[in-house]
């Protein structure tokens, strides 16, 4: 999934020439599982970063299409006696948004579809007892879905010195998982993202 990344942001580099601003972006997220069987998850912490490509049509409407590599997942905790269990799933994907960008007087909307390509995924559970503690890493790449789709609606504000900093949701049209014990839960992706980024002229 690296060289994918690799590929979309050498094909955004090469259409600069036509006009278009290309852009570098990151920032942090907070990502948790939504859907009926998603009820008892908590949200975690990850990272976004990656390049966009904005071509506006207008002074005020434009398209606007990114290559990030995202950290999603969630977190879930769960007691039995004198034993807690705390789950972490890591999902790691590169994220392809094309988005309709609206903006005027610095401030901008960005509102479209967005792909998603598994690159690594594992859970991490923590067991807990009166005396031990006990930390076991799975790798479950094979259990989501390859590609996952999802919509994704921000707004922020680009100052002049072309510094932006943008508040971003990301909602998941499907569920999760593909293989694994959990291949009939029926669990979406969910994240808000936090970013600064920069257009260079």
């Amino acid at each position: 999934m690296k060289k994918l990344l690799f590929l979309v942001a050498f094909a955004l580099v090469s259409y600069t020439g036509f006009g278009q601003q290309l852009g570098v972006k990151a920032g942090a997220t907070y990502a948790t599982f939504k859907g009926e069987d998603a009820k008892n998850y908590d949200y975690r912490l990850g990272y976004t970063a990656g390049v966009m490509l904005q071509q506006h049509i207008t002074d005020l409407v434009g398209v606007q299409v990114e290559a990030l590599y995202t950290s999603k997942g969630a977190k879930i905790e769960s007691k039995a006696g004198n034993t807690e269990i705390n789950s972490i799933y890591r999902l790691n994907y590169v994220d392809v948004p094309v988005m309709l960008h609206i903006s005027a007087g610095g401030m901008f909307i960005d509102l479209g579809p967005q792909a998603s390509f598994i690159a690594k995924a594992k859970r991490i559970s923590e067991t807990n007892t009166s005396s031990t503690t006990t930390t076991v890493e799975t790798d479950i790449t094979d259990h989501p879905y390859t590609v996952d789709f999802s919509y994704v609606a921000g707004i922020g504000f680009r100052a002049a010195n072309n510094i932006g900093i943008e508040l971003r949701y990301n909602g998941g049209f499907k569920k999760i998982d593909d293989e694994g014990p959990l291949v009939n839960a029926q669990r979406r992706n969910s994240s808000f993202n936090l970013m600064l980024s920069y257009l260079f002229w």
